[in-house]
């Protein structure tokens, strides 16, 4: 007897992820010029290099060698990212409200889960990481970023430029990422 198993995959549509995810590495090391006073504390060093980093090798490594057949891999790399940006919410000097800081986090421990769902096919679509992560970077873009560049508000230093375009490369890789997502079925005998 045959039995569908049906599962996601990286099709060719995937080098805008790749290429997103390249500007998100390359944003990393620039992002720490905002953090200058902090970077004696290993701890930041962590959060703002190592683990985004990390996260970005491993979605270029997913999709150039393993999104044929493993693209459940791809858990492992969201999940350092996340992890990367719930440090640097730790150490955001603005002083957010704690309300603020939890609802982030259990956004981001959100984002983790659904990721998880799509690639193990629980949720059989990836329009909904599509939407989770486009409607956020539209966000940011329009209404954070568009009235600075416009001149509508005060202009912000390089340093927060390069944390808020690392932030919406991430944003844009994973979009990219789940709109490179095909469904395939595979065939496997199961002796009944």
């Amino acid at each position: 007897m045959k039995v569908d198993i049906h599962a996601f995959w990286l099709d060719r549509r995937r080098l805008p992820a790749i290429v997103s995810m390249i500007a998100f590495a390359f944003c990393v090391p620039m992002q720490i010029l905002g953090y200058a006073a902090q970077l004696t504390d290993p701890a930041v060093v962590l959060a703002l290099v190592f683990l985004p980093a990390l996260s970005a090798v491993l979605m270029i490594l997913v999709a150039a060698c393993f999104g044929k057949n493993h693209v459940w891999l791809s858990v492992f790399a969201v999940f350092i990212g996340v992890l990367g940006f719930v440090f640097k919410l730790a150490m955001d000097p603005r002083g957010e409200s704690l309300l603020h800081h939890t609802s982030a986090i259990v956004l981001y421990i959100g984002i983790v889960g659904l990721w998880a769902l799509t690639v193990f096919y629980i949720i059989r679509t990836k329009w909904v990481l599509v939407i989770l992560f486009l409607v956020p970077f539209f966000k940011h873009l329009l209404l954070d970023d568009l009235p600075v560049l416009i001149g509508r508000q005060a202009p912000v230093p390089v340093s927060m430029w390069m944390k808020e375009f690392s932030m919406l490369s991430f944003m844009l890789a994973l979009s990219f990422f789940a709109l490179a997502l095909e469904k395939t079925t595979n065939y496997r005998r199961v002796e009944s």
